[in-house]
């Protein structure tokens, strides 16, 4: 029985990778939403282009191949998956200062990739009420800095058609966001006011900080409870907070501001429990007060921000 031969991926794909690693991950996530489904597409993506190597023959071309394939991988991805999110479903918060750790030091690039507006926690939310394509051309064009003609060949359409698509899907984006008057990166002031209220457990100062059209929603994934719609208006945010702290017993709380997605965030934690998340709170501030409010209890979700254990 004769043997298949397995080439060997050259060294300048294999540079190549290790340059383009990080904003292949970077791809995977903003399309899934998932830390761990961006690992899976990311390796796949990595595996299939070792594979088609012969196809790509000119090198000043590779990072746009690369694009292109996690692309692929991923529409493949969501249709194979074809899931339904409801308006509770967040994604997976990015703990950004873990991700620049790991691995070798980042390039300007990538740096710059990373750390851009369109990595916000918000807009990741909202761009997974868009259709796959959609989210596709996004990625690749606004984000990614894609040609549309190149876009449009990933996509297997023509650039007049794909110029369309970016259209609907920009308008698309707007909708899923509702209001995007808001500060491009939450007030760290505010931010670290409202870790402090929520902290003392002082209802009336959480509620003083929310603008009176502010509007929040909480994540339990499938073990916790919560409200299948969002809380519209100060009083029913300021009601759902008071039903929080009743279910807690008033159990202390710390709290800390992280960096999460690139923006400032409020991490809450049972400290009778050795420092257990309790919650991720984001918010979207504006003209000095909070507007919007996305609370992630999912245990999956806030697994990465639990104390290590030594």
């Amino acid at each position: 029985m004769s043997e298949v031969a397995v080439s060997m991926p050259s060294a300048t794909l294999l540079a190549a990778i290790e340059r383009c690693r990080r904003r292949v991950w970077m791809l995977c996530y903003r399309m899934t939403g998932s830390r761990t489904d961006a690992d899976d597409l990311a390796q796949e993506s990595i595996a299939r282009a070792i594979e088609r190597e012969a196809q790509q023959t000119d090198p000043a071309t590779t990072e746009g191949w690369l694009l292109r394939i996690a692309t692929t991988t991923c529409l493949d991805h969501l249709r194979r998956e074809a899931r339904v999110r409801r308006v509770t479903d967040l994604v997976d918060p990015l703990d950004l200062p873990d991700l620049v750790a790991a691995g070798p030091p980042l390039l300007d690039a990538e740096a710059i990739a990373i750390r851009r507006d369109d990595l916000r926690f918000a807009v990741v939310v909202a761009l997974q009420a868009l259709s796959p394509r959609q989210r596709a051309v996004l990625v690749l064009h606004d984000v990614c800095d894609r040609p549309l003609t190149e876009v449009a060949g990933t996509l297997g359409s023509n650039p007049n058609a794909t110029k369309a698509l970016l259209h609907r899907a920009r308008v698309a984006l707007a909708r899923a966001r509702g209001r995007t008057d808001g500060d491009v990166v939450a007030d760290p002031e505010l931010v670290e006011r409202f870790a402090r209220a929520v902290e003392a457990y002082a209802i009336d100062d959480v509620t003083a900080l929310c603008a009176e059209d502010v509007w929040g929603v909480v994540d339990g994934g499938t073990e916790i409870r919560v409200a299948t719609k969002p809380s519209v208006g100060r009083r029913a945010v300021a009601r759902r907070f008071a039903n929080a702290v009743r279910g807690l017993g008033l159990a202390p709380l710390g709290s800390s501001v992280r960096s999460v997605n690139g923006e400032p965030t409020v991490l809450i934690v049972l400290p009778s429990l050795g420092g257990v998340p309790f919650a991720l709170v984001h918010l979207e501030t504006r003209a000095g007060v909070v507007q919007a409010i996305r609370v992630v209890r999912d245990p999956r979700k806030l697994a990465p921000f639990a104390p290590t254990v030594h």
